[in-house]
């Protein structure tokens, strides 16, 4: 009986053990550098043809084996015309990595601020990622070669290597 009872707490104390290191090993790979997360509350405007850098700008770092980012923004925005969302990667030209259209909507009515989220894939083969340190700046301006006005709202920006 002693015998079963002292084999029963040894695993009960490896279960315990096991289970205090998944949650910790969880907890890490949810973690994201600083650097890869940005968000802006201020509210300025812009007026620009498509498309100039207006921020913010993430990082983050690709390992010897250059890997797909994902890259996400979401903004609260007002615009006086149809306009795009863009991404400039290491100071490059800003280029669209997948959607990107601003609709001009007009509502009647509350703020006037559209809510968006954006995702850009950027891929080894697109030939703008490095080994090494990366950057991801958010670009804006009115589509077609006729300058929009945006009034922005909350900003959000995220990078992370895609897996």
């Amino acid at each position: 009986m002693k015998t079963f009872s002292k084999a029963h707490k040894i695993n009960a104390a490896f279960v315990a053990a096991l289970a205090i290191m998944l949650v910790a090993a969880s907890m890490s790979a949810f973690a994201v550098p600083p650097g890869q997360v940005a968000r802006l509350l201020t509210n300025p405007t812009v007026t620009a043809t498509c498309c100039v850098a207006v921020g913010p700008t993430v990082q983050l770092v690709e390992p010897a084996a250059i890997a797909p980012v994902i890259v996400t923004w979401s903004s609260d925005y007002e615009v006086s015309g149809e306009s795009g969302f863009s991404l400039s990667v290491n100071g490059g030209p800003c280029q669209f990595y997948g959607p990107g259209d601003a609709p001009f909507v007009t509502l009647k009515g509350g703020s006037g601020l559209v809510s968006s989220s954006y995702q850009w894939l950027v891929l080894p083969a697109d030939g703008v990622l490095v080994k090494g340190k990366n950057t991801f700046t958010t670009c804006f301006g009115g589509l077609g070669g006729v300058p929009t006005t945006i009034f922005f709202g909350g900003r959000t920006l995220s990078v992370q290597i895609g897996k």
